[in-house]
């Protein structure tokens, strides 16, 4: 599909949903969106204002007439009866994040196939969100990638205003009418504590940011509650929180403190620590080696993350968290799902935890 084809289908499906009068982005912005010149969006747009789907009025804009298309498909139904093409605006906050990088185009990737229309809008935050959208026509669905910042909830309202369907990449909380899919690091937690356990560690620190977000909420409120038991209790310690989120310098950060943990740890036997969000494996290593800590002999490493994207581990760490792979046809599933059936109950689908071994736990056999 060439890019100004894309373009007509992309307004065309949204025309379908377009209130009388809203109205369409500038020509700049199409320009911009579709890698388009100006002649190719004016070609685009002539087209459909043949068709009786938008109109023109000189110093005002560009504006949806609310009517319907009725160019023919192959099977010789109008667009508007065949129905099955949607439009589908991927929102994601501005970031480097790989995971996130990854799931958005594999998602746009599967829409596309499936014969939907969609468009990646990037934002930067909850405010400059709510002004790209008031840009926008609207949409038959929304794909939200906030990258562990909170929505506010005019934030939600102004998406709300432009998509029917919401569905959030990540764990988030529900009951506004928004479905999620994401992770929760509690189960990740245990399950790191129990095989450094098994492998004989006596003392165990956990480090992960300090930014609030539900899903390693949920991991922190885990490890507390495994402190609180008898048999952890000595082994166990406090958390280190790191004023940072991947990937602006966390691995610099991480090591600073787990430098810090390590030297507070010398009487133990064999200390070890659990680690978030590292997103280059290969860095994180050199910087520990850099600063006197060879892994696995002076400290074993368990990461919790993305077990199917190889730079996190750097091919050497256990990794404990979830598959990339299973995030994305997660979201995929659950928009489809809630297309066919758009009155079922909101909420949080979780994620199931997988593990792919790594040297860097000692004393363990492959998993």
């Amino acid at each position: 599909m060439t890019d100004i084809v894309r373009l007509q289908s992309y307004l065309r499906s949204v025309a379908h949903t377009a209130a009388a009068g809203e109205k369409l982005p500038t020509v700049r912005q199409l320009m911009r969106d579709f890698s388009l010149s100006q002649q190719n969006v004016e070609r685009a747009l002539k087209r459909l204002k043949d068709e009786g789907l938008v109109a023109a009025h000189v110093g005002r804009g560009t504006f949806f007439t609310g009517g319907s298309a009725t160019e023919p498909t192959t099977a010789g139904r109008s667009r508007a009866e065949e129905g099955s093409q949607r439009s589908v605006m991927l929102l994601r906050r501005s970031s480097n994040n790989l995971r996130g990088r990854i799931v958005l185009e594999e998602l746009q990737r599967l829409l596309n196939e499936a014969g939907h229309v969609t468009l990646e809008v990037g934002y930067s935050d909850s405010e400059h969100a709510k002004q790209v959208l008031q840009t926008l026509p609207r949409f038959d669905a929304c794909i939200v990638q906030n990258s562990f910042d909170t929505m506010p909830i005019d934030m939600i309202a102004a998406l709300k205003r432009k998509a029917d369907t919401i569905v959030v990449d990540g764990a988030w909380l529900v009951g506004t009418d928004v479905d999620a899919v994401g992770f929760e690091w509690g189960q990740s937690v245990e399950t790191a504590v129990n095989r450094l356990i098994a492998a004989g560690h006596d003392w165990i620190q956990f480090v992960t940011t300090s930014s609030f977000f539900l899903a390693n909420e949920m991991g922190l409120h885990r490890w507390r509650l495994l402190r609180e038991q008898p048999a952890f209790a000595q082994v166990l310690q406090p958390e280190t929180r790191i004023v940072k989120l991947p990937p602006k310098d966390y691995e610099e950060v991480a090591v600073a403190a787990i430098r810090t943990a390590h030297a507070a740890a010398s009487g133990a036997r064999r200390p070890a620590v659990i680690v978030w969000g590292i997103e280059d494996g290969a860095k994180f290593r050199s910087l520990l080696a850099a600063g006197g800590l060879d892994i696995p002999s002076d400290l074993t490493v368990v990461l919790l993350g993305r077990t199917d994207l190889e730079p996190e581990s750097g091919t050497f760490f256990h990794m404990i968290g979830y598959r990339a792979a299973d995030q994305v046809r997660g979201v995929y599933d659950r928009l489809i799902e809630r297309w066919r059936e758009p009155n079922a109950p909101y909420g949080l689908r979780l994620l199931p935890m997988t593990e792919r071994h790594g040297p860097s736990l000692r004393d363990q056999e492959p998993i």
